[in-house]
C-alpha cells in the first residue's frame, strides 16, 4: 500500500482512536482518585498500568510519537508503582493526574500540530523532569546490587504471531502494514511471511476488501499483553494467535483445551498423547481392583495416572476442566458489547417515533371499520411496537454514576485550590437516564458542584468554629420518581444567606424595596441573570454568570430545579428530569377541539367536577373537595382560552407534582396512548405549562402538558376562589 493510502487510512481511523483513548484517560483519572483512598490495591494499580499502556500502544500504531514518548515515562513510573518500588503519595497522585491531562491534550489535538504551543511543550518537559525524578529516586535508593530481584527482568522470547485480518479491515480505516511496523518497535522481527491464500483471482478482487494475513517471529522482551495491544483497534476484524515456545506439558494442556468435548478423562489423555492406551488400561484395571478408601470412593483415575504413568498434574487438571465444561448443560455467555454511532441510534429512535404515530393511525382506522379481526391484529401490532419502543429506548439508557464519577477530579482540584477539605459521596449512581440527557446535564451539574464548593462549604477553621467537623460533606445522589429522575446535590455548608440575597435583589431592582417574598422565592433569586452575592471575583465565581444558564439548560430539558436551604446547615439542590426526550406513555384528554397529553406516570386518578356551576378566577383556578381535603384545580378551557361549550359536568384529572397533588379540569377523557414528543417552535417557548407537542394517529396536533410548571402556576399566590363539592 502506498504512503498516501496509508495516511488516508490513519486519518479515517483517527476519530475511533481519539474516542477510545479518551475513554482510557477517563479511566486513568477515575483509578487514580480511587487509589488515593486505597493506595495499595494491586488490582487498581494493574488496571491503571494497563490503561496507560493501551493508550501508548494505540498511539504507536498511528505514529503519534509525542503521545508514545510522553506516555512511556508515565508507564515506567506506573510500573514502579505497581511493583511497590514507589508509594502513591498525594503529591505523586497530583503529578500523575497532570500527566493524564497532558496525554488527553495530546490525543485530542493529534490532528492539529499548531495546538501544541510552546507553553504546552514547556509544561510537558517539566512533567517529564518530575517523572524522571521519581524514577531515578528508586534507582538511587540504597539497595545492594546483589539484592536486586532478577525475576522481574523481562526475558527475551521469540513470539510466533499469526494474524488474519477480516474483509472489512480497510473499510474500518485500519492498515495491517502500520501494525506490522509498530511491532518492529517492540523487538526484532526474525521472519515474516505474508499469507496470500485468501486473495482471489484479479477479476474478482475488490480493492476495498482485505484478504491479507501474516505470520511473524518476533524476538522481544515484550509481554503477550503488550503485543496484543498492537492489535487492539482491529480486535473485531482480526483472528489473532500469539504463541510463545511451549513446554511439553503446555502443549498437552493446549491440545486438551482445543479438542472436541469428550466425556471420559482417559480418552482425552490418550488422544493428545499424554499417556499410552496400555498405561491407561493398566490404571483402569488397578482402579477396579483397589479397595474403596475410607470415604467409600475408589481412587480417581487422574490420581492413578499421575502416580503410575507420570502424567503431569497440570495436564490432568486441564482434562478435568474440559470434562466439567462438557457436563455443563448451560453456559452463560459473557457480556458482549458493540460500539454504535449515536446518530445511527438517533435515526432508529426517530423512525420508531414515526412508527408509533403510524400504528396509532392504523388502530384508529381499524376501530372505525368495526372489523374485530382487524382490530385485534392492530392491537397485536401495537403491543409489538411498544416492546420495540421499550427495548430501543433502553439502548439509550446509561447509569448516571458514570457522569457523577467525573466530578471526583473537579471536587479534588477545586477543594485543594480553595484550601478546603471535602468528603465527596455518590449515592444511587446505578439509576439510569437517557444518554442524551446525561450529556446535556453534565455542564449544569458541574457549575452547581463548583458553586457548593466555593460558596457553600466553609474553610476548615470556620467549620470548627461553628461546631462542625473540619471536612465538609458533598453528596451527589439520584433516584427514580414517577416518570422522572431526581438528581440531588447536597452539602453541609453555610446555606443561602437570604437577607444578603434580598438586599442585593432590592439594590438591583429585582424586587421592589421593602417587599419580602417567601423563602423559596428569595432562594430562586440566585438564578437571575447577572446575580451574585460574592464580594470579589475569583477564578471560580463572582461574576454573576452561570446560575441563570443552569436553570435555562435544565428547563430546556423539560426539567425543573428547586432549592432547599437551611442557613448554617447546608443547601440541597433538587433537579427533576424526564427519563427520556423521545417517547412517553401519555393520557389523552380533550377541551373543545383541542387535545392535550398528560404524562401517564403523573396521573393519580380522575374525578367529576361541577363544570359551568363552578366559579373560577381569571386564570381558570378553583378548588374542589377530595376526601376531606382541598384540591387546587386549573380549568384548561379558561387558562388557554379554548373555544368550547362548557358542559354541566366535567372531569378533573388528579396529578402528582413536586408541589403536591392538584387537578386539571378537562371536558373529554380519550384514554392512554404512546406519545412521541416533538419540540415546540420558538413562538411557543414561553408558553407556561406546555413542554412539547405530539402528532396523533388522526394527524391532529396535541400539546403535552408540563405537570411541574403547571403545578407551580396552580399553587402560586391564588386569588380568592371558591370551593365546590
Amino acid at each position: 500500500m502506498s504512503h498516501d493510502a496509508d495516511q488516508d487510512f490513519i486519518a479515517a481511523a483517527m476519530p475511533a482512536f481519539i474516542n477510545e483513548a479518551s475513554e482510557q484517560t477517563h479511566a486513568i483519572e477515575s483509578l487514580l482518585l480511587e487509589l488515593e483512598e486505597q493506595p495499595d490495591n494491586r488490582e487498581l494499580l494493574d488496571n491503571l498500568f494497563r490503561c496507560a499502556h493501551t493508550v501508548k500502544g494505540s498511539a504507536g500504531i498511528f505514529g503519534l510519537n509525542k503521545v508514545v514518548d510522553f506516555a512511556h515515562h508515565v508507564e515506567t513510573l506506573l510500573d514502579k508503582l505497581r511493583e511497590g518500588d514507589i508509594h502513591l503519595s498525594p503529591e505523586l497522585s497530583t503529578l500523575l493526574l497532570q500527566c493524564n491531562d497532558q496525554i488527553k491534550f495530546l490525543v485530542e489535538t493529534a490532528s492539529d500540530e499548531a495546538a501544541d504551543t510552546a507553553d504546552q511543550k514547556d509544561l510537558r518537559a517539566d512533567l517529564v523532569i518530575q517523572l524522571c525524578a521519581y524514577i531515578e529516586s528508586v534507582a538511587a535508593a540504597a539497595i545492594p546490587a546483589d539484592a536486586l530481584v532478577l525475576s522481574h527482568t523481562p526475558i527475551m522470547t521469540v513470539w510466533n504471531i499469526s494474524a488474519r485480518f477480516g474483509a472489512d479491515t480497510f473499510r474500518n480505516g485500519m492498515d495491517p502494514l502500520s501494525i506490522a511496523k509498530y511491532l518492529k518497535v517492540l523487538g526484532r522481527v526474525k521472519s515474516m511471511v505474508c499469507g496470500m491464500d485468501a486473495v482471489p483471482a484479479l477479476v474478482n478482487l475488490n480493492p476495498e476488501t482485505c484478504y491479507l494475513s501474516f505470520v511473524m517471529a518476533l524476538e522481544s522482551k515484550a509481554s503477550r499483553e503488550e503485543i496484543e495491544g498492537a492489535f487492539s483497534f482491529v480486535a473485531d476484524d482480526c483472528e489473532l494467535d500469539i504463541k510463545a515456545p511451549e513446554s511439553v506439558e503446555q502443549k498437552l494442556v493446549r491440545a486438551i483445551e482445543n479438542m472436541p468435548d469428550t466425556p471420559r478423562l482417559g480418552d482425552m489423555l490418550v488422544s493428545v498423547g499424554a499417556v499410552s492406551q496400555n498405561k491407561l488400561t493398566e490404571a483402569l484395571s488397578h482402579q477396579e481392583l483397589t479397595m474403596p478408601a475410607a470415604s467409600g470412593e475408589k481412587p480417581k483415575i487422574g490420581n492413578l495416572l499421575e502416580a503410575s504413568a507420570g502424567v503431569a498434574p497440570e495436564v490432568v487438571e486441564a482434562a478435568l476442566n474440559k470434562q466439567q465444561k462438557a457436563r455443563e448443560t448451560t453456559v452463560g455467555e459473557e457480556n458482549r458489547y458493540i460500539r454504535v454511532q449515536a446518530d445511527r441510534l438517533d435515526a432508529v429512535i426517530n423512525l420508531l417515533g414515526e412508527l408509533v404515530i403510524a400504528g396509532a393511525g392504523a388502530n384508529l382506522l381499524a376501530r372505525e371499520t368495526r372489523n374485530m379481526a382487524l382490530i385485534e391484529a392492530n392491537l397485536h401490532m401495537n403491543s409489538l411496537i411498544e416492546e420495540i419502543r421499550n427495548g430501543t429506548l433502553g439502548l439509550r439508557m446509561v447509569p448516571v454514576g458514570e457522569t457523577f464519577s467525573r466530578f471526583r477530579r473537579v471536587v479534588r482540584d477545586t477543594a485543594s485550590s480553595l484550601g478546603k477539605e471535602v468528603n465527596f459521596e455518590i449515592v444511587g449512581g446505578e439509576a439510569e437516564l437517557d444518554k442524551s440527557m446525561v450529556e446535556k446535564i453534565a455542564d449544569p451539574m458541574m457549575h452547581l458542584v463548583r458553586n457548593s464548593l466555593d460558596h457553600g462549604l466553609e474553610p476548615p477553621q470556620e467549620r470548627v468554629a461553628a461546631g462542625k467537623p473540619p471536612a465538609g460533606r458533598l453528596v451527589l445522589s439520584a433516584r427514580h420518581e414517577t416518570g422522572a429522575i431526581l438528581i440531588r446535590i447536597e452539602d453541609d455548608g453555610r446555606g443561602i444567606n437570604r437577607e444578603r440575597v434580598l438586599q442585593r435583589a432590592w439594590n438591583r431592582g429585582l424586587v421592589e424595596p421593602g417587599i419580602v417574598p417567601g423563602d423559596d422565592a428569595i432562594n430562586m433569586l440566585i438564578f437571575e441573570a447577572g446575580f451574585s452575592t460574592a464580594d470579589q471575583v475569583t477564578n471560580l465565581s463572582g461574576r454573576g454568570v452561570g446560575m441563570d444558564v443552569v436553570r435555562r439548560n435544565i428547563e430546556a430539558l423539560r426539567g425543573s430545579i428547586k432549592l432547599h436551604s437551611s442557613p448554617g446547615r447546608g443547601l440541597q439542590v433538587d433537579i427533576r428530569l424526564p427519563l427520556t426526550l423521545a417517547i412517553i406513555d401519555g393520557f389523552l384528554v380533550g377541551v373543545g377541539k383541542a387535545k392535550f397529553v398528560l404524562p401517564l406516570g403523573s396521573v393519580v386518578e380522575v374525578i367529576e367536577a361541577g363544570g359551568q356551576n363552578v366559579r373560577v378566577d381569571a386564570t381558570g383556578r378553583h378548588c374542589v373537595e377530595l376526601r376531606g381535603a382541598v384540591l387546587p384545580v386549573v380549568r384548561l378551557r379558561t387558562l388557554y382560552s379554548v373555544e368550547s361549550t362548557l358542559p354541566d359536568r366535567t372531569s378533573v384529572v388528579v396529578v402528582s407534582s413536586p408541589r403536591g397533588k392538584y387537578g386539571i379540569e378537562v371536558e373529554v377523557l380519550l384514554g392512554q396512548q404512546q406519545t412521541v414528543i416533538k419540540p415546540l417552535g420558538r413562538l411557543f417557548k414561553t408558553l407556561r405549562g406546555i413542554s412539547g407537542s405530539s402528532i396523533l394517529g388522526s394527524g391532529e396536533v396535541a400539546l403535552i402538558l408540563d405537570v411541574v410548571s403547571m403545578g407551580e402556576l396552580v399553587t402560586a399566590e391564588a386569588a380568592s376562589v371558591s370551593v365546590s363539592v
